[in-house]
């Protein structure tokens, strides 16, 4: 059967040529669209996934998530299902109205009870990746675009040979991340071991935050640097 198909791909003679131009044909068809039959078929499509995703997300995403929880505020909201979470005893705490897309949540074994913690009405954007080895804390009001990184550890040793043995970082390379109120950070921006990034600041697309920022500020660049100062007067 292999070679049969692999005559047809490479039309070696008039016959499988015929058979080649026909697979493609088959491929490529498609019925043809019929706006008043189809464009309805199209908003009864959509109206069966909107409702059915928040009946999910409202019976079992939410509940399970937040059983796994130490501290849920009301409102919480997972828009593309339960985030996916990396190590049992870290300890999440959430605020009211708090926001999580699709996300990697993973903790480290250094710290008994790594925590991480999200303020009022923040958001943590689609693919971001948050690494909590001892605590990052992010404050209210807060919005973290999608693809971001965060991390208050390196994930692994300098040294080689802990390398190459899988041994975690240790204590001395953990600092945590502290996220004040109001902050936005751009999608595909890092935030490293030790930041803290003060009220009101804007981390733009791309950044790499290797040391604090400064309040009312926009950052941008790696590593980043103040662009912007005082916004809040701007």
């Amino acid at each position: 059967m292999n070679n049969f198909l692999l005559k047809i791909k490479r039309a070696e003679t008039p016959f499988f040529a015929l058979l080649n131009r026909t697979a493609k044909g088959i491929l490529r068809f498609n019925l043809p669209s019929i706006k008043c039959i189809h464009l309805p078929l199209y908003y009864v499509t959509r109206f069966i996934q909107v409702v059915g995703n928040n009946l999910f997300r409202k019976l079992w995403s939410i509940p399970v998530f937040a059983a796994r929880c130490n501290k849920v505020g009301k409102g919480l909201s997972l828009p593309n299902g339960i985030p996916y979470v990396i190590g049992g005893h870290l300890k999440f705490f959430l605020g009211d109205d708090v926001t999580i897309y699709r996300s990697t949540i993973g903790s480290s074994k250094v710290f008994d009870e790594p925590k991480l913690k999200v303020g009022n009405r923040s958001s943590i954007g689609y693919g971001t990746v948050i690494s909590v080895a001892q605590e990052v804390k992010i404050g209210d009001d807060c919005m973290i675009a999608p693809h971001c990184i965060i991390m208050d550890n390196d994930d692994h040793p300098l040294n080689p040979l802990k390398r190459l043995k899988k041994e975690p970082v240790g204590p001395e390379d953990i600092k945590p991340v502290l996220i004040g109120n109001n902050v936005w950070i751009g999608a595909y921006s890092t935030i490293l071991k030790g930041a803290t990034i003060g009220d009101n600041s804007v981390i733009a697309t791309h950044s790499v935050i290797t040391r604090d920022v400064l309040p009312n500020c926009v950052y941008a660049g790696y590593p980043a640097r103040p662009t912007v100062r005082d916004i809040d007067k701007k």
